[in-house]
């Protein structure tokens, strides 16, 4: 069995998701894509403690062991990296230069994190909670050692689906996944869910940290000014995996085939436009709708008119958010989520006679959308500046 991650960068190690090795809608462990800021630690599980301080009435440490007993929750999520797609943006922005894939799917299980919250008592003046992890090292503007830590406030840390995972798709972490515990946080980008967890600090005023205001930030409009804040839930996003852009199709009926997520909300709908943004049509959603996760959809095109056609997705959250045109320049290089243009050319001598619901046709798709993903290099070694990152 060959199937592997393609890895970009060994140390430390950021690697895609070969989707083509894809059989169902959840990414296999082996494979889901693994974005690292510094070496991963090797870690002892026999000496391996949780630590849980600061602002609390009782602190607490915790094995592996004593954390798989406590209750355990399973939540299905898409996690996506905050630069998902940066490699489209025009002018071009400094960073890794993901293309539309890095992103995945897959069933967490562990303690909710509001359970040992609960145990160790918060005192009333807390404000917030730092997770930090094991994993440490320099990044540029910042030449001494720091680990990765990043912080969430209470009404996130408490919600019932955010979870300290011991599992991922009903198997032990991996240790590039964050071995022994990783916070998982459903709805939000992946950079808040820290792997190699060691600490949780319960703090009275807002945390600081490189990762927290310097890198993973984004401007933001108000009536009083511009203000920076850090990226946290997930915007509502959509993808066309087929037809590709660029390619040639036929005059008949033509599936057009993508993915969509909404972040913590389910995804309401999703619209397709084949003429350019100027009309748009509902697709049909495949599998249950629900919030953290993603869909598949289809829209079948029946295609009469020659020469060169612009298709376009646009996703709609159950809370009624719309993808948006075009990228939001206050992000930088985050929060890529506009509808990117595919371009197909119709050759009038070809025929198309397309079907929905055709699995093998689904499965095509899949495979078609990672060939092009695994071909794309991404670019590590680009300066990292503010604003940069995963």
């Amino acid at each position: 069995m060959n199937e592997q991650r393609h890895v970009i960068l060994s140390s430390p190690e950021n690697s895609e998701t070969p989707l083509a090795q894809m059989h169902s809608l959840v990414t296999p462990n082996r494979l889901f894509f693994v974005r690292n800021h510094f070496d991963g630690p090797t870690i002892d599980l026999a000496s391996w403690r949780l630590r849980i301080g600061g602002c609390v009435e009782k602190e607490l440490e915790l094995t592996w062991e004593q954390l798989d007993a406590m209750p355990q929750r399973s939540v299905f999520a898409t996690m996506e990296c905050a630069g998902n797609g940066r490699s489209f943006l025009q002018p071009a922005v400094s960073g890794v230069q993901w293309g539309a894939g890095a992103v995945g799917h897959a069933e967490w299980s562990g303690v909710p994190l509001a359970f040992v919250v609960k145990r160790a008592r918060l005192k009333p003046e807390t404000c917030e909670l730092v997770f930090e992890g094991a994993d440490s090292g320099t990044e540029t503007g910042h030449p001494e050692p720091m680990p990765f830590a990043r912080s969430m406030p209470l009404a996130k840390a408490c919600d019932e689906s955010t979870l300290l995972a011991l599992r991922m798709n009903g198997e032990r972490l991996e240790p590039e996944h964050g071995l022994p515990l990783r916070l998982l946080v459903p709805g939000w980008y992946g950079v808040a869910s820290v792997k190699w967890l060691t600490r949780i600090e319960a703090v009275r005023t807002p945390f600081e940290g490189y990762f927290q205001t310097v890198k993973y930030v984004r401007q933001r409009r108000t009536g009083r000014g511009v203000v920076t804040e850090s990226v946290g839930p997930m915007p509502v996003k959509s993808e066309i995996v087929r037809p590709r852009d660029a390619s040639q199709i036929g005059i008949g009926a033509t599936r057009i085939f993508g993915m969509a997520w909404a972040g913590e909300q389910a995804v309401e709908a999703v619209e397709v436009s084949t003429d350019g943004g100027v009309s748009w049509q509902r697709a049909e959603l495949i599998g249950p709708r629900a919030p953290h996760c993603w869909n598949l959809w289809e829209y079948l095109w029946e295609v009469v008119a020659p020469g060169e056609h612009t298709l376009l997705s646009r996703a709609i959250a159950a809370d009624g958010r719309v993808q948006p045109a075009r990228h939001d320049p206050d992000c930088g290089g985050y929060q890529i989520d506009f509808s990117r243009p595919t371009t197909v050319r119709v050759d009038p001598t070809l025929r198309s006679d397309d079907i929905l619901g055709d699995r093998e046709a689904l499965q095509a798709s899949l495979q078609e959308m990672a060939e092009e993903r695994f071909r794309m290099r991404l670019d590590v070694e680009l300066a990292l500046t503010h604003g940069a990152g995963i």
